[in-house]
């Protein structure tokens, strides 16, 4: 699957995927942990959040504010778009390709 068509089916995806809702953001950093291999705790503290903070961004308790965003952003080099939006045509190839298998196996999984 060439990159341009991966991209496109996860942009084509569920809600969840696309939405702006907290829920949605939380979705996407979950995703986004799992795929780097990450606990929330190796998560939080390689970017410099509290532990509790950021359990409550995958929670879907809080919205993560611009500053833990951006802190998010430069250390695993995801978007802002990815990050807000669901936009993941700035994420690098090799991150997309783990969020889409994890994001299919859960997919498959809840169809089941």
């Amino acid at each position: 699957m060439n990159e341009y068509v991966m991209r496109r089916a996860m942009a084509d995806g569920d809600e969840l995927i696309r939405g702006k809702s907290k829920e949605s953001v939380a979705y996407r950093l979950t995703l986004t942990r799992q795929a780097l291999g990450l606990t929330q705790v190796e998560f939080g503290q390689r970017a410099g959040i509290a532990k509790n903070t950021y359990n409550q961004y995958e929670t879907g308790t809080n919205m993560p504010n611009l500053e833990s965003a951006r802190k998010i952003k430069l250390t695993y080099n995801v978007s802002l778009d990815w990050i807000y939006d669901g936009d993941n045509s700035g994420l690098p190839y090799d991150l997309v390709d783990a969020i889409k298998k994890i994001y299919d196996l859960r997919t498959k999984t809840t169809l089941r």
